[in-house]
Parts: structure tokens; sequence; C-alpha cells
């Protein structure tokens, strides 16, 4: 008499069932539609890579997310991605090799080792699009209005995008360097979570601590830029420059009535490649981004060129929960 095998799935991995599985792929097609309609390019990266070469300049921090085994028909090691906009950055860099603007577009599964504050999963379906090759507001300005538009597109209303700068809370983080890697760490979760308790404990006597509390408070409306620009002049006008991009960005977003904007000068969120404006998109009483973008210039280098980038991704599944809820 044979006895069945129980079935269960690993932990943090879930399955799309009927009819929620169709209605994912249809807003899977609905947005790949309408990034192709402007002007997007649609690729399909591998679900693996070789993990000496996963995440270009951020190889460390894309390598801490992704599974990775030896391939036993290579004899290397490689890596189911965790991340597809870095794939995208790789393409455009070697595959597609240009010095013009080029602009792609993708949706896929990804797996991450550690599981995610949305789905309390470690799977999801990615869905982005990136600008490659152009440095100008013109394509931040792009590049938040079509995240936007894909939200919208699917049916979601109520939507607050939330905006920070990168380089502007890297300046400030760099106040620290002083610090042992451990410790750095510690500080940079205790900013994400804007607990200023935590970052007392972790630096308490540190001549810099008034810099990084006041950071936990930089949240608001437009105006806490201003704010910002009083609090740290001291620090010299480039890192000025970094807030007067982000004052001239709200200016020229034209977004409609149902969109709030929050501006978050703390804001440390996702990968920490980015390095100049980043944006996420909540909505409805959630209180996690459903998508979330930035600049991230230099993350690919061919012949010592930093190809600028930007873009966005979403969460797939995240998304058609908020807007069945």
């Amino acid at each position: 008499m044979t006895s069945k095998v129980r079935w269960s799935l690993p932990d943090g991995v879930d399955e799309l069932l009927a009819p929620k599985a169709l209605e994912v792929e249809k807003l899977r097609r609905k947005l790949i539609d309408l990034y192709v309609a402007s002007n997007y390019e649609f690729i399909i990266p591998p679900i693996l890579e070789l993990s000496e070469s996963l995440g270009g300049e951020a190889h460390d921090e894309i390598s801490s997310y992704a599974f990775s085994f030896l391939d036993d028909l290579t004899g290397k090691k490689l890596s189911i991605r965790p991340d597809i906009s870095e794939q995208a950055s790789r393409i455009d860099a070697y595959r597609i090799a240009s010095k013009e603007v080029i602009r792609l577009c993708y949706a896929g599964d990804v797996v991450k080792k550690r599981t995610s504050k949305v789905l309390r999963s470690r799977t999801t379906i990615q869905v982005g699009a990136e600008i490659f090759g152009d440095s100008s507001i013109e394509s931040d300005l792009e590049s938040i209005n079509l995240m936007i538009k894909s939200l919208q597109e699917v049916g979601l209303k109520d939507i607050t995008l939330s905006l920070g700068h990168a380089g502007f809370t890297a300046a400030i983080m760099s106040q620290f360097q002083d610090l042992e890697g451990a410790v750095f760490s510690q500080l940079e979760d205790a900013l994400m979570r804007k607990s200023k308790s935590d970052i007392s404990n972790t630096i308490s006597d540190h001549k810099n601590l008034y810099l990084i509390m006041d950071l936990c408070d930089m949240h608001g409306s437009e105006d806490i830029i201003e704010k910002a620009k009083k609090n740290y002049e001291e620090l010299g006008d480039g890192i000025l420059s970094f807030l007067d991009h982000l004052s001239e960005i709200i200016q020229q977003l034209a977004l409609d009535q149902f969109v709030k904007i929050h501006v978050d000068l703390g804001e440390v969120q996702g990968f920490k490649y980015h390095n100049g404006i980043v944006f996420s998109a909540y909505s409805g009483s959630a209180g996690y981004a459903l998508a979330k973008g930035g600049r991230y210039d230099g993350l690919r280098k061919t012949e010592d060129d930093d190809r600028p980038a930007i873009g966005f991704d979403l969460d797939l599944i995240a998304v058609s929960n908020i807007k069945e809820a």
C-alpha cells in the first residue's frame, strides 16, 4: 500500500489560483501595453544570472538578496534574480551598447532570500520601466509620471507620491563614515524606521548626532524642503543643490487632484544603489509602497562611462490586492 507524500510550499512562497491568476495576468498585459505605447521596448531577461556579475556596481547589495547555487553544468555559481531593473541596466550596457537614449520595460518573477515587507513573501511579479542615457530633469519627470499613470491605469485612486533625494540622504550619512560597518548598518536601519531612540543608542556620543536626528523629522509637505535648507546649510552648496533639484521637480510635475505629494528627505527604501531623485507611491490605507523608483546613474559602467539611468518598478501582486480591497 502506497502512502501519499505530504505536500507543501516553502516558507514565504505563494501561488496564484483562479480567478486571481487571470486578474494579475490582465494587469500585467495592460501595463506592458502602456509602456510599449509610451515608446519603451519590452525585454525578457533571464531568471538566472552569473553570480560574479550580478548587480554591476551594486554587486554586494544585490547579491545579499539573491538565492545562489553551484551549477552542475558549468561549475559556476549562479543566482536567481532578486531584481529586474539591474538586469535592464546590464542589457542596456552590454547587449544594446548604444550612446543614445534607450527605454526598456519588463515584467517577470523575482525571488528574494528575504521576505517582502509588502506580502511577507519572497516571490512576486515585478513590472517596471527604465530610461538609460538621459540625465535631464525631463527624464526624472517622465519616470515619475509614468509610475503614477501605471497605478491609475490598473484602477487605483487616492495615490500618495512620496519624493526624496538619495544624494541628499547620502550626504548626511557621509558625516558618519568614521563608524564601523556593522554600526553604520544599524544606523541606516534606525533611520529607515525613523527611530530616534535607536539612533541615539547607536551613536550617542557622535559629534554629528544632531544631523541624523533632524533627518527623522524631515518629512511632510513640500515646505519641509525650505526647512531642510536652513538646517543643513552648514554642509555647503552641494547638499543644497539636491534640495533645489527636488523643488524643481515638484514644481514641474503634472499631477491631477487624486495624487497627493509627500516629501521624505530621510527615505531609505529598497536597494541602495540610487544616487539621485527617489520616489514611491502609496494608495489607500496600505502602509507600504506599491511602486518605487529613482535615479541610479553609473550602476553599469562600460569604458569608465557612468551611464545615466532612472526608472521604477511595481509589485504587481501587491497592486492587485489593493485593487480588490
